[in-house]
């Protein structure tokens, strides 16, 4: 099951699907850098300083939340980042978005294939439907995505591939979920389109 802070997150950014960045080189994400378990919005505004925005972000359907933006500025890096509602303010959810984004955690980030998901997490997932609010959104199964080395959990949410004109209708809407084996999923070509970090 998806964790609660990543559904909160899935509802952020539109669907669009996104090719693989091009410029900078990649930069490593881990469960412990850029950010780690037991940050709060003091921690980073220290180690990040002027890098590091308090913000209103967008959350579940449109709502805006208090949260922070890493490199606000830079497409490249910026990142998102959900806090708990409690008075320190410890980081709940990192959200990697857009196709500049040049993070990379186990070999994906923004545009990478369903195989690159299926090498990093060790075993099948299910992937949603694409094309509603809480659309396609990976399920690990139990894989290595559950739990990352370094105890964090990354969450995907992939969409049609940017090459595909007319995906097929049965992957499409609430109420789909499609096995990484499925021919109407493989047609569609997903890329990752959304990367998330929480820490259970």
């Amino acid at each position: 099951m998806i964790h609660r802070a990543i559904l909160l997150a899935l509802l952020t950014v539109p669907l669009v699907a996104a090719a693989p960045a091009k410029g900078p080189a990649t930069r490593p994400l881990t469960c412990a850098v850029p950010v780690q378990k037991g940050d709060t919005a003091a921690s980073l505004k220290k180690r990040y300083g002027t890098q590091a925005r308090a913000m209103k972000i967008h959350a579940a359907e449109g709502e805006m939340v208090d949260g922070m933006a890493l490199w606000p500025n830079d497409p490249a890096r910026r990142i998102d980042v959900f806090f708990s509602e409690n008075p320190g303010k410890r980081v709940e959810t990192i959200r990697i978005t857009g196709d500049k984004s040049r993070w990379r955690i186990g070999g994906l980030g923004i545009g990478s294939n369903l195989d690159a998901v299926l090498k990093a997490n060790g075993r099948p997932v299910r992937v949603g439907g694409f094309g509603w609010d809480y659309g396609g959104g990976v399920d690990p199964r139990g894989g290595k995505l559950a739990k990352w080395p370094g105890g964090c959990r990354i969450g995907l949410v992939m969409d049609v591939g940017p090459d595909v004109a007319n995906p097929p209708d049965n992957v499409m809407g609430d109420g789909v979920s499609m096995g990484s084996s499925s021919q109407a999923l493989r047609a569609a070509r997903p890329v990752v389109t959304k990367v998330f970090i929480s820490w259970p």
